[in-house]
């Protein structure tokens, strides 16, 4: 019997594959495809959409799983998905697309109804009884979260106020991109396990179910839902026109798809109970494990995969926040000189310069909130104490990697407060954080932990084999496939404390 698993992770910039071994506890190999599937128009982007052709974003990852596959030999056992936990596509009865994906980062919630003096959200909170939240964002009881543009439900309901739902409503459903991919796998309708389903912003935590008195007060269809499952269980099997392209023997089980974030948990975390973990990607999230449900205070309250809860720090600071110092250096140069650099380049230098400048930053000071965050949604970033000496680039990237230490920091602080516990651990993924230094080394001084950093990269692919694994039956848990396959290294630093 293959001891290799098979993952899809679904992300908004890359499209990744890997194959691991759990007899060897190894990662087989990887491959990375750039998600072009994104079709907004110029004109749209600047009013805040984000659209996407799914069937697009489906084969390119289907196309790069298949050549993973055929690079390594590998016959996975079975194959489990992940991937970007919010947005939505519609399709019909015979799991046809109707119009396009709207991913997580489009805004179009926040836009003022016509004829109206209040946005979506707004519209949204009033009809289902929202109550603001500690950082003023208005949320839903027991939903873990506040509603916010890019979740799923916020999405089917801007669609039925502007009547681009279908008038036959009963006869179409939602879904995100993770559960689409393995729809198209296995030829079923999509299922959205706990993880996922959190992430519409109408999922009752303390039921475990669809709120659908929330649901019915919104006027949204019941049937616009997916059916619910339960994580690490088949969703079906891979049928043989996709087992043909893929390579692989047809017939093997797909997991239920799980969200990115616990993804990502489990394939960094050996611990669950004692581990900090900080993951840095397009976004980012520090979050600790717990077994029951505490006040979430202004951070959110997402279910783990197979039962207990994150409560995390969402989406504050991350890849986005660095991007944006990038996007600045790099619009400047080209403005001033007609040349653009290359954007890898870019932000290899900026870390090689913030690495020469001195914890502190000289005084250099950088509020790094450029779109607010949950406990002051109206903040905004700004860069102080400069002198003519520190005006530099190096000490503006150094003070905003010190900047994002902070807020991190604060997620787990706030976690603490709420009564989740101290945590010995701290466990780093997210390529945004493996390839910084000076960021991980500042949240090393700001909480007297130690970064431990896996030896493998792709955590929350690495966790979504795992759940295949478990869906399989070769693990009981995904605990056990946690502890079974992970280890650490300790990085060294590139300052003295």
């Amino acid at each position: 019997m293959s001891t290799e698993y098979l993952s899809i992770d679904v992300g908004s910039t890359s499209l990744t594959a890997v194959i691991i071994d759990i007899e060897s506890k190894s990662v087989v190999g990887s491959s990375s495809a750039v998600n072009a599937s994104e079709i907004t128009s110029a004109a749209n982007k600047k009013i805040g959409r984000s659209e996407w052709d799914i069937e697009r974003m489906a084969d390119l990852a289907i196309t790069n799983a298949a050549n993973l596959i055929k690079c390594t030999n590998a016959q996975p056992a079975a194959i489990g998905i992940t991937g970007q936990q919010q947005g939505l596509q519609l399709l019909d009865n015979q799991l046809k697309t109707i119009g396009n994906f709207i991913s997580w980062q489009d805004q179009r919630a926040k836009d003022v109804i016509p004829g109206n003096n209040h946005n979506y959200l707004d519209a949204m909170g009033k009809l289902g009884g929202a109550k603001p939240d500690t950082g003023g964002l208005p949320a839903f009881e027991n939903t873990g979260c506040p509603i916010v543009t890019g979740y799923t439900a916020p999405n089917l309901y801007w669609l039925k106020v502007n009547k681009e739902l279908s008038s036959n409503v009963s006869n179409i459903h939602g879904t995100t991109a993770p559960e689409f991919v393995v729809s198209r796998l296995t030829g079923t309708r999509p299922v959205t396990d706990p993880t996922d389903a959190v992430s519409w912003g109408v999922y009752d935590l303390s039921k475990m179910k669809w709120n659908y008195n929330l649901i019915d007060s919104l006027g949204l269809h019941r049937s616009l839902l997916s059916d619910l499952a339960e994580s690490c269980t088949p969703a079906g099997t891979l049928t043989r026109q996709m087992a043909s392209k893929l390579g692989v023997n047809a017939g093997i089980p797909v997991s239920v798809a799980s969200g990115d974030h616990q993804c990502s948990f489990a394939g960094t975390v050996t611990d669950y109970e004692n581990t900090l973990a900080i993951n840095i990607g397009t976004g980012g999230q520090a979050s600790v494990y717990i077994q029951h449900a505490v006040p979430r205070g202004w951070l959110e309250l997402r279910p783990f995969i197979q039962g207990g809860y994150l409560l995390a720090g969402v989406g504050v600071v991350g890849g986005r926040t660095f991007r944006t110092l990038r996007d600045f250096f790099n619009n400047a140069t080209q403005i001033l000189t007609g040349y653009e650099l290359d954007s890898d380049i870019m932000y290899e230098k900026l870390v090689e310069l913030a690495t020469n400048i001195p914890p502190g930053s000289e005084g250099v000071i950088v509020d790094p909130l450029f779109t607010g965050s949950r406990s002051n949604p109206r903040a905004k970033a700004a860069i102080r104490e400069i002198t003519p000496g520190t005006f530099t680039p190096g000490h503006i990237a150094r003070a905003l990697f010190e900047a994002m230490a902070i807020q991190l920091a604060s997620s787990y602080r706030e976690a603490i407060r709420l009564g989740a516990g101290e945590r010995s651990f701290l466990v780093g993924s997210g390529n945004g954080l493996k390839l910084n230094p000076v960021l991980w080394e500042s949240i090393n001084t700001e909480l007297g932990i130690p970064v431990q950093l896996s030896h493998h990269n792709e955590e929350a692919a690495i966790g979504a084999a795992l759940c295949a694994a478990v869906a399989d039956g070769s693990f009981t848990s995904l605990n056990e496939a946690s502890k079974s396959f992970l280890n650490f290294i300790t990085p060294t630093t590139t300052h003295e404390a």
